[in-house]
């Protein structure tokens, strides 16, 4: 199954690590410093790979983050 290329954001990728409900680490990218890119979890990048389950699990975490908010 080819995964579409619109849904090849950062959120769905193995290599992502959520900070907020809006943004994150690449775990595969690194600057200069050698600290892990921030990206927004609508970002994307050609070492994408797809988490799959855990994409699931962090759509409800963000969910459950923005409930607690209000």
């Amino acid at each position: 199954m080819k995964i579409d290329d619109s849904l090849k954001c950062c959120l769905r990728c193995k290599y992502f690590r959520l900070n907020s409900t809006t943004q994150g680490l690449c775990r595969k990218e690194k600057n200069e410093s050698g600290d892990y890119i921030e990206k927004l979890t609508t970002d994307a990048c050609t070492l994408w790979l797809d988490c799959g389950q855990n994409y699931f699990i962090r759509k409800g975490w963000i969910k459950s983050q923005e409930q607690s908010d209000k």
